[in-house]
């Protein structure tokens, strides 16, 4: 099958030798009927979006339906994978536009986040050198395409080794000078990082700038691309004010050149904005990026994975601005478009679920983020396998959506997914830590700090190795190591920790910082709350544990990205008037229905209840008040046409503790009516 109308005309060939139909194909396979004839269509094109799987699926059908027929088709299924294939790899060499032109490689080149990362086009695209190789190098040209192809498969590994192969063989055949040599050490330092080895990008690409500022000249494309990672590296190392100065000034420079490349511009302007997010205020940077999302979209292209990567940054951003219900809206369309697009099955399109999975998770339904999680944690594994960095990060969402439905299972699934990542990253690798320190944080909360005290005290030391002292991620751990140490130990013990950290949140992150307001909170809770004069342990435990189970944010540990606090449900919640409890259930006793936990009670004995169909299922019962009856007798919910499930389950709760209190009462009176009797 040398054309794709060759393709169309074997698989039109099965399906006549075999009788089979199209109305067959599509009642037996979860294939549409416009998808098929997608398939079958004569036209010389491409189809699908390169999921063999998909295509693999159809000639079993056809194969299984054909022998229902009585027909053997006997199909080399190996031999129509490779053909398949050989196709894609033509289709995708014949969407390149010319070297001339630019972008060689882009449209393959898969964007992991969008603060600069995106930057990876430009090594494939805007450096001629990285891209043109002389006759005789077709083993560079080919070590070229494949850190291309594997960055398309989010095989930062792999990526990395070939472009240490790369870096070596341009040395060898060009000199250490060269700017092909150069273009190749961008590749080596890009994907060193992605390897999460930060601290090493972070040298090598300083090292690079200086010397292609040296070679090439500042005006080089090489020498701005250099910059524009350095400042990349800078933020993920927690320098988030260093890398948005260098940002700044990369997107100066860029403006200022009369040959100015609009993407590389646009991704310092793009990292402005994200890093300004980090640095305390997501409100402006979300702002800055719904402004800059057009132009990314315009200049990628609308079905780019560049550009549905910074659709999902700008969600993200969205959602960190506290707008977490239009997040997930953005990215509940983005997830759809992007498997369309690029394919369920394209490392972006699981990224985008992964993250829908963990903010529907922070504001909507715990069985959907739950449910959704799952699904893509599946997914992932099936095909990148468990040890693979999106497999392990949707396994770890996974746990955390299943923390109020099963914690201990939660609790099990967070060692689990830090177990994987310690063997296959190593015990001092930034995602091994991040990933023990989730663990230890949702067990404290659960089981309370003893259990991991000793735990937090190793992360706190591995994390300051791997990320460095004044990373935020190692100062949450720091912070988590407080709250365990003033639950486990008392204020004396937690004051001096917790205020080393606030000390380094202010000067990292900023005084207004959210994680810097969280714990000066913390610290002037330990303040208040601890009386002068000796620690009296246990008791000054009792009382802060307390305050946290009822929603004390300051003291609520924190997870790897969110800090202790913005994960609670009480964080999300204002004007909480708590139901109160009269001395005795006195119908006569006038009160609002829902600010007293006995009025609520005969609200709902009085609630006409009826069964009912919707029209149009008619042969569908439903047990149940009427809205309007609802909101007349409690008045909770938005309007009087529907009932919220939240409010269902809320006046069900208080209604239980109503008739509890009046069990309770019942028996006490009984219990002193017998001993009246008893005593006469």
């Amino acid at each position: 099958m040398e054309t794709w109308r060759h393709f169309r005309a074997e698989l039109a060939r099965l399906m006549n030798e075999g009788e089979v139909t199209v109305a067959q194909v599509v009642r037996a396979t979860p294939i549409g009927r416009e998808t098929l004839y997608g398939y079958l269509r004569d036209r010389e094109a491409g189809v699908g979006n390169g999921d063999w799987e998909t295509v693999g699926a159809l000639l079993r059908c056809i194969e299984s339906l054909a022998g229902a027929n009585g027909h053997v088709l006997g199909i080399d299924h190996a031999g129509w994978q490779r053909s398949w294939q050989k196709l894609r790899d033509r289709q995708d060499t014949a969407r390149r536009p010319s070297r001339e032109f630019a972008p060689r490689l882009s449209a393959d080149t898969w964007i992991g986040g969008w603060d600069g990362a995106a930057d990876a086009v430009l090594a494939c695209s805007s450096a001629q050198e990285f891209v043109v190789w002389p006759a005789g190098q077709e083993r560079l040209d080919a070590l070229a395409q494949a850190v291309a192809r594997l960055s398309a498969a989010h095989e930062p590994e792999l990526a990395w080794d070939a472009a240490a192969r790369l870096v070596a063989g341009a040395e060898a055949e060009f000199g250490e000078t060269s700017p092909k040599t150069l273009a190749a050490r961008h590749a080596l330092a890009f994907w060193t990082g992605h390897t999460q080895d930060v601290r090493s990008a972070l040298e090598l690409t300083t090292d690079l700038l200086a010397d292609c500022s040296h070679h090439l000249g500042p005006e080089h494309i090489l020498t701005r691309l250099a910059a524009l990672r350095k400042a990349l590296w800078l933020g993920h190392m927690g320098r988030w004010h260093e890398s948005n100065r260098l940002y700044a000034r990369t997107a100066h420079s860029e403006a200022a050149l009369p040959d100015r490349d609009r993407a590389l511009w646009l991704l310092a302007r793009w990292g402005m904005a994200r890093t300004g997010g980090r640095s305390g205020n997501w409100i402006h940077a979300h702002i800055e990026l719904d402004q800059l999302l057009p132009d990314a979209i315009d200049a990628f292209g609308p079905d780019d994975p560049a550009a549905l990567a910074a659709r999902h940054s700008h969600a993200w951003a969205t959602a960190r601005a506290g707008r977490h219900d239009e997040a997930c809206d953005l990215l509940t369309r983005l997830a759809d478009e992007a498997d369309t697009a690029l394919g369920p099955g394209h490392p972006t399109s699981l990224r985008i679920r992964i993250s829908l999975a963990h903010w529907i998770q922070r504001c909507g339904p715990a069985e959907d983020a739950l449910s959704m999680a799952t699904a893509v944690r599946t997914q992932c594994e099936r095909l990148l396998g468990t040890d693979h960095s999106l497999s392990t990060e949707a396994a770890e969402v996974e746990a955390l959506c299943r923390v109020d439905a099963d914690p201990v299972r939660a609790i099990d699934d967070l060692r689990d997914v830090a177990s994987r990542r310690e063997r296959y990253l190593g015990r001092e690798h930034p995602h091994t830590v991040q990933a023990w320190s989730n663990y230890a944080a949702v067990r404290a909360t659960i089981e309370g700090p003893q259990p991991v005290l000793g735990r937090f005290r190793v992360l706190a030391r591995e994390s300051g190795r791997a990320l460095g002292e004044d990373h935020p991620e190692t100062l949450r751990v720091r912070m988590n190591l407080a709250i365990a140490t003033l639950e486990a130990e008392g204020a004396r013990a937690a004051r001096p920790l917790c205020a080393e950290v606030v000390a380094a949140l202010g000067r990292v992150l900023g005084d207004e910082h959210p994680e810097t307001v969280l714990g000066r909170a913390l610290l002037q809770d330990i303040d208040r709350e601890e009386p002068p004069g000796p620690d009296t342990g246990q008791g000054r435990r009792r009382r802060f544990r307390s305050s946290r189970s009822h929603g004390g944010s300051s003291g609520s540990y924190g997870t790897y990205g969110e800090a202790g606090g913005n994960g609670s449900d009480r964080a999300l919640k204002c004007d909480i008037e708590p139901v109160t409890w009269r001395p005795s259930p006195d119908p006569d006793t006038a009160a609002h229905p829902t600010s007293d936990g006995h009025a609520i009670l005969r609200a709902v004995a009085a609630l006409p209840v009826s069964t009912w169909s919707y029209r149009g299922e008619e042969d569908v019962r439903h047990l149940g008040p009427m809205a309007q009856d609802w909101y007349a007798a409690l008045g909770l919910g938005a309007d009087d046409r529907t009932i919220h499930p939240i409010d269902v389950n809320g006046v069900s709760v208080v209604a239980v503790q109503a008739l509890y209190r009046m069990v309770i009462g019942l028996q006490d009176e009984v219990s002193r009516l017998r001993n009246r009797l008893d005593e006469r």
